[in-house]
């Protein structure tokens, strides 16, 4: 009897693990800085205009309820994150903090030093998801087949309000959200930012709302214009790194491409 038994403990066992695997969990927030709102469960594989609009439907009845304001969705910086498969963003999280504490220990300055420091906290303290790099906006998605691909997992779905300001930070003194305004440049924020000494003030790294990140020429023998959305990351070079630091700032633009408002 227990030759019986056996193989069909096994194939149920394996039956429940696909099973478990098929499932998808979808996370709804306003803001990667809180707690999920809305979680759904689906028990297979589904299309991402009906998670989009399943997610947008039940954080509307959900602010009802609890009587939130329900305000409009800044469809340039929703965002959907793969919670699942963050092993690689995780790797590079670690080594970006190694190299700046190394850097900050190199260094024979408390007040640099301090800097690197704050920079490395802000890292730390990202929520980071394998961002899935396309339009969310649910016009988008249903007029357009390759933006409504089938996904399965856990994946967290945040729909913020509109931002008033942008992030700058990497390479300068006094890093931290300055105000958007509507005719403001790069040159203009980073002024306020002040670049530091090992800045590199050739370009600057524009990472907008929605991941994509566009390295900017500012210098005045190369300078383009590029527009800034709300919400932007402004992010300047480290330059002449040695070897044991060359992957840093390709690092952070990666982190900051997969981190949502």
């Amino acid at each position: 009897m227990r030759s019986y038994l056996m193989p069909l403990a096994l194939l149920l066992s394996s039956v429940l693990a696909t099973v478990a695997q098929a499932e998808t969990q979808l996370l709804v927030t306003t803001s990667s800085n809180q707690d999920a709102q809305v979680e759904l469960l689906y028990p297979t594989s589904i299309r991402l205009d009906k998670v989009v609009l399943n997610g947008l439907q039940q954080l509307q009845i959900h602010n009802k309820n609890n009587h939130k304001e329900i305000t409009p969705i800044y469809w340039l910086g929703a965002a959907l994150l793969d919670i699942q498969n963050t092993a690689a963003l995780e790797a590079k999280r670690k080594e970006t903090l190694s190299q700046l504490a190394q850097m900050g220990q190199a260094a024979d300055d408390s007040i640099y030093t301090a800097k690197l420091a704050k920079l490395a906290q802000f890292l730390r303290q990202i929520k980071l998801g394998q961002r899935v790099m396309q339009p969310l906006h649910p016009d988008l998605i249903r007029i357009n087949d390759s933006y409504n691909p089938l996904i399965d997992g856990r994946f967290e779905l945040i729909l913020p309000q509109r931002p008033t300001t942008v992030l700058v930070m990497g390479a300068v003194a006094k890093a931290g959200s300055f105000e958007w305004q509507v005719n403001k440049n790069s040159k203009d924020y980073l002024a306020k930012a002040i670049p530091l000494e090992n800045a590199d003030n050739s370009f600057v790294w524009i990472v907008q709302p929605d991941g994509k990140a566009l390295k900017q020429p500012i210098a005045y023998w190369n300078a383009q214009a590029q527009d800034i959305a709300p919400g932007a990351v402004l992010y300047v070079e480290f330059s002449d790194l040695v070897e044991d630091y060359s992957t840093l700032n390709a690092n952070i633009i990666e982190l900051l491409r997969n981190r949502a408002l």
